[in-house]
């Protein structure tokens, strides 16, 4: 086998975006990154909830507009024929001196955008820092492991390497792995040559332990193994070639201070001992897809039930972006990390339930507004 131990120490921690730092600080609190990435969800939601009130008021007002326009607009497209551009310029004035407004329309689409690109920025730059992070973990434990199973094979171990008795998150300091290193060279890795037996019962008497570790402090969330990986066939832990070059929901992190005996040893450990972490185990169920999918056309069909017809040429492109909005969550999903699928879904289900909340709401302030709207409509056309 050689030797599989890195000498090139931890891989360098990739640093957080301000978004990634305020996931980091939910995480801190709640301890879950399940959970975390709903509350952060919840919390953008409240945030553009005020938008999204205001949004559906103009659309109400618009609607009651539009349904006094319609008669003229008929009017004008008689009038115009197949003069559609004459057409179109009268409607516009028309609608000017409404005091119509179809940005209104197109607000919805603009903050869901604005608030998937900080979404997903954010959960990019804490994907990359969560993944480099457990398996520097991974790596420290390995280390570690390697030392006691080297001291079960009778071998003599310096004093201060194995003093927590089992390792635990940050035991194994910078000085240890230094440490470490030294007592690697001089006396586990010449066994490689002259006691070949001897060498690598040390070396799998060291997987057990990492493979424990890993199932003890790897991050699910439901019936997801691992949060950072897509809930789909992916493999819960990736292989050397997905964590160095890339893959479905993870950017490679390169192969400086990675060394590919050394992930495929751990790699082997917690397939072997942590309950179908790696091999050929999914990672999830491929719930998360259908759930982002079906709600997405839920929260769309509610939208276009709830609110007024507006312009009769955007109720195409309404249907379209219906059907659309589905298929480009099941897409996400499917390319990207489970913690982005949590936050569709999570979503998504706010969605519904301020639909359902803020039209009655909209729809009993305005039906005492909807007389004065049109008379002040009339009075400038």
């Amino acid at each position: 086998m050689g030797s599989i131990i890195s000498f090139l120490g931890s891989i360098p921690v990739p640093d957080l975006n301000w978004i990634g730092q305020l996931v980091q600080g939910l995480y801190e609190w709640i301890g879950s990154y399940g959970w975390t990435v709903v509350l952060f969800t919840v919390i953008l939601k409240l945030i553009t909830l005020p938008i999204e009130f205001w949004q559906r008021c103009t659309t109400k007002k618009n609607a009651v507009k539009m349904e006094q326009m319609r008669p003229m607009m008929a009017k004008i497209d008689k009038a115009y024929g197949d003069n559609k551009r004459g057409a179109q310029i009268e409607k516009n004035k028309l609608m000017k001196k409404f005091g119509y407004s179809m940005f209104s329309s197109c607000l919805p689409a603009i903050v869901t955008l604005v608030v998937f690109i900080i979404m997903f920025t954010g959960l990019t730059s804490y994907t990359s820092y969560a993944i480099v992070t457990e398996y520097n973990d991974m790596v420290d434990c390995y280390h570690y492991s390697v030392v006691e199973s080297a001291a079960n094979q009778g071998l003599d171990v310096p004093e201060g390497l194995l003093e927590s008795g089992s390792y635990e998150k940050g035991y194994w300091s910078e000085e240890k792995e230094n440490q470490f290193t030294v007592y690697f060279a001089s006396n586990i890795a010449p066994l490689a040559s002259s006691d070949p037996a001897k060498y690598e019962a040390i070396i799998d008497g060291s997987k057990e332990s990492v493979g424990t570790f890993v199932k003890e402090n790897r991050e699910g969330f439901l019936w997801v193994k691992n949060i950072w990986r897509p809930d789909t066939w992916a493999g819960v832990m990736p292989t050397y070639s997905e964590f160095t070059k890339g893959s479905l929901g993870m950017t490679g992190v390169g192969t400086a201070g990675v060394n590919q005996a050394e992930y495929e040893v751990i790699y082997e450990a917690v397939g072997e001992y942590a309950g179908g972490y790696a091999g050929s185990a999914w990672n999830g169920l491929l719930i998360l897809p259908l759930l982002a999918a079906g709600l997405s056309l839920l929260s769309s069909f509610l939208s276009m039930k709830t609110q007024p017809a507006m312009d009769p040429s955007m109720q195409g492109s309404g249907k379209t972006l219906m059907i659309m909005m589905p298929l480009i969550m099941v897409f996400f999903v499917l390319m990207y990390t489970a913690a982005l699928g949590v936050y569709f879904v999570s979503n998504s289900i706010l969605s519904v339930i301020s639909t359902l909340a803020l039209t009655p709401i909209v729809n009993k302030i305005y039906s005492k507004k909807d007389v004065a709207i049109i008379n002040k409509a009339s009075y400038r056309r």
